[in-house]
This record gives C-alpha cells, sequence and structure tokens, in this order.
C-alpha cells in the first residue's frame, strides 16, 4: 500500500518556500496520489497539520476503503464551499491553488467561498514528486506494460491485408480488458501505410494492404497507472527504403536506451538518439521529443527533449519513442517504457523490437 503520509509530508516540505499554510487540490491524479482515491469527484484539503477530503455521496462507501485521511467529508454541495465551511473553523489565512489546473473563472467561483483569504498559485510540486515512482508504483507499471506485450503478441495472429485498422484497434480494446486491465490509457493509434507518416494517426476505416508498414501505439491503464509501448510491423515484404528507415529508428532507440541512466540530463538522451537519425540523413523526419514519463498520467515529468532541463533520477519510469516519418509514403516507431537505475535503465517492455514481416 503507497505511504500516503511520506506522500503528504513531503508536500508540506514546500509549503514554508511558497510561503503558504494549506493547499487546494481537486486534481484527480493527484487526489490519488495524495489519498488513493480513484473516483470523478474529489477535493483535498491540506493543512500543515492535517488532511481533509471531500466528496458526494455516490463515494462515500468507495472512499472508506480506499482514501487515507484524517477527516472525509460528502456533501451535494459544492466541495470547495465545503472546503471553505471548514476552514472557517480552521482559519488558514494562505492556501495554494494548482494554476495549471484550475481556470481563472473557476479560481474566482472557488474565492466567493473563502472570507479573508489569500489563494497563492503553486506550479509543479506534486508533478515532482510523482516523477519519481516507489518500487509499489513500478511494480503496477510493469504490470501494465505486461498486459499490453501480451496484446501485442495477440494482435499479431490476427493482423492481414483486408483487415482495418478500427478492427485492430478494436482487438486492442478487447485484449486489454480480457488481460485485466480497466481500460485505454489513450485512444490507440494504428496508422499503416501512408498514414503512418502522422505520428498521431489514430485508427481509421482504411484497410491493411500488403507491403505495408504499420504503426500500433497503445497503451492501458492497470490500478492507475498507464502503459505505453509502439511497434511497426511489415505486412508482406518490405521495400529497402522501408528496411534501412527502420534500422535507423532501431539504431536510435537502442543506443539512447544504453545511454539513459541516473545522472544524465534528458536533454542528452534524446540528442543521442536524435543525431543518429540526423547523421542517416533523416532528421527533419524525426520532428517529436524523444519521451516522456508515465504513471498515474499517460504524459508526466520528466519530459526528454531539446528543450528539457531535468536530470534522470532514479525512480523515473519513462519512454523512449524516437520516429521516422516520412510523408506520403510511411512511419516508423519504436518505443519501450523503462525504469531509471543508477547505472542504466530496465527496459520493462518485452515485446522483440526487430523488424517483424507477417
Amino acid at each position: 500500500m503507497p505511504d500516503f503520509q511520506q506522500r503528504i509530508e513531503l508536500l508540506r516540505a514546500h509549503f514554508e518556500k511558497k510561503k503558504i499554510d494549506g493547499i487546494l487540490t481537486s486534481y484527480l491524479p493527484h487526489v490519488q496520489y495524495l489519498s488513493g482515491f480513484s473516483g470523478s469527484n474529489g477535493l483535498l484539503f491540506i493543512t500543515r497539520k492535517k488532511v481533509i477530503f471531500f466528496s458526494d455521496f455516490r463515494y462515500k462507501e468507495q472512499s472508506r476503503k480506499e482514501v487515507t485521511a484524517d477527516e472525509k467529508i460528502f456533501s451535494q454541495e459544492s466541495l470547495f464551499s465545503e472546503a471553505a465551511k471548514k476552514n472557517s473553523k480552521l482559519k488558514i489565512s494562505k492556501i495554494g491553488f494548482e494554476a495549471e489546473y484550475l481556470t481563472c473563472s473557476a479560481l474566482n467561483n472557488v474565492k466567493e467561498y473563502f472570507f479573508r483569504v489569500k489563494f497563492i498559485p503553486v506550479h509543479g510540486i506534486v508533478e515532482k514528486l510523482r516523477a519519481v515512482k516507489t518500487e509499489d508504483e513500478i511494480e503496477h507499471l510493469k504490470r501494465a506494460i505486461n498486459i499490453s506485450d501480451s496484446v501485442f503478441s495477440k494482435i499479431l495472429g490476427i493482423i492481414k491485408p483486408g483487415i482495418s485498422e478500427n478492427d485492430i484497434s478494436a482487438e486492442i480494446s478487447y485484449w486489454h480488458r480480457r488481460f485485466g486491465a480497466s481500460g485505454e490509457a489513450f485512444d490507440t493509434i494504428v496508422a499503416s501505410g501512408f498514414r503512418g507518416a502522422l505520428p498521431h494517426g489514430n485508427a481509421g476505416a482504411k484497410k491493411i494492404a500488403k507491403g505495408e508498414f504499420i504503426t500500433l501505439d497503445y497503451g492501458c491503464v492497470y490500478n492507475g497507472y498507464h502503459s505505453d509501448m509502439t511497434r511497426t510491423i511489415a505486412v508482406g515484404r518490405p521495400t529497402a527504403e522501408m528496411k534501412k528507415v527502420y534500422a535507423v529508428v532501431l539504431e536510435a532507440q537502442q543506443r539512447a536506451c544504453d545511454y539513459a541512466k541516473a545522472g544524465v540530463s534528458t536533454k542528452s538522451v534524446d540528442e543521442t538518439a536524435r543525431q543518429i537519425i540526423a547523421r542517416k540523413g533523416y532528421g527533419k523526419y524525426f520532428g517529436h521529443s524523444l519521451g516522456h514519463g508515465i504513471g498515474l498520467e499517460i504524459h508526466e515529468l520528466p519530459r526528454l527533449s531539446l528543450k528539457s532541463k531535468e536530470v534522470l533520477i532514479p525512480g523515473h519510469v519513462i519512454t523512449i519513442e524516437p520516429g521516422i516519418y516520412l510523408p506520403k509514403k510511411f512511419g516508423v516507431r519504436i518505443e519501450d517504457g523503462c525504469v531509471v537505475r543508477e547505472n542504466g535503465i530496465e527496459i520493462l517492455t518485452t515485446s522483440p523490437k526487430e523488424l517483424i514481416i507477417l
């Protein structure tokens, strides 16, 4: 079971620097991370001494079982109004709010409930805590990734000329749930032939034809944690150009995996893969970042890009996913989920990366 008290204390350690005496968060991934709540309507009011959880009647029984907090309040009224009522007794005068997740209009509404309270924007505190996973969290991520690996094996058996991208996407969703996932991590990408040049080419009605690449980018959710993997496979004999591009992407992906470890900058990991692709003449066809963190959300800290300024830390769980996209021709992307360790990374995705020809 997660050590929610430790997470709360790490959060409170930022109060002094941010000049706050409490924080309100209704951003559900943060509510879950700090309390265990997995429902759709929750609010946490964390002060220097108390953790108070607010929700509505629908989640009363669920919250009793899964939420760790000093006090739980259930109401059909606005949760922020209930927090304000509580604060009339606590008299917290400086409260932090997460500016990335609370709109200006919502903040103005919240302020109407509170009297003599100064609201102070805070940025990135919980996100940075979430970026470093415990071994328990890593086990959830391993399970999610294992489910997606198992799905890949199943999908290889159903792909053939004439089947549509939508059909493949539906099979991925079906097998994710059959293998124990609660749902999809994001809209599944199935991009075949010329559509493979679309990095986020969600599945469509197009039918698979011989001689095409298919890029499969998908993930699932297990106990709240997200997997994310990509494989590109060939249906029928690929051309010499297709084989060449695949080999370049594979080399870039493997080199980045070999280079990544605790203490190196995320920017330099991106550069390692990007330089290989550029030297082979495909630099302008790799236009996205190399990867990102995964966890309770599909995109988390750290970011692996040319603009990122972060350094890898043991416990980061990241994706490494270079790609080359040739307009009107095809695309190739290969992606693994990886845990950062002291002397390297542990690659969690086990599906083969060598070119598969069906």
